[in-house]
């Protein structure tokens, strides 16, 4: 039968960024060897400016690039005549990846 190793099975993190914590993630991830793909996007709540960044990782990678995240952002309370809110400074979704290629 098929087998895959722990370290091997491959996820996909998508991750909601705020503009201003692009820059410091993408730096830590290249310093890490952890490739990562930024796409420009906007939307949300408050339509402020965000970036999508596209990580393929190993599962046992996801907890250090979760620590990357708490490092390098954080969420803010933001105060409105609608009300107080708080805004993630990343919003990060993982999925599970079929295959994986280079070419």
């Amino acid at each position: 039968g098929f087998q895959k190793v722990l370290g091997d099975i491959m996820k996909m993190m998508i991750a909601i960024v705020q503009e201003k914590y692009t820059d410091a993630l993408i730096d830590r991830f290249l310093d890490e060897d952890i490739y990562v793909t930024r796409l420009s996007s906007t939307g949300g709540f408050f339509k402020s400016g965000n970036t999508t960044l596209l990580l393929g990782c190993k599962e046992d990678e996801i907890d250090r690039i979760y620590e990357i995240f708490k490092e390098e952002t954080e969420s803010e309370d933001v105060h409105m005549e609608e009300g107080d809110f708080k805004v993630s400074g990343a919003t990060i979704f993982v999925v599970d990846l079929e295959e994986s290629k280079r070419i």
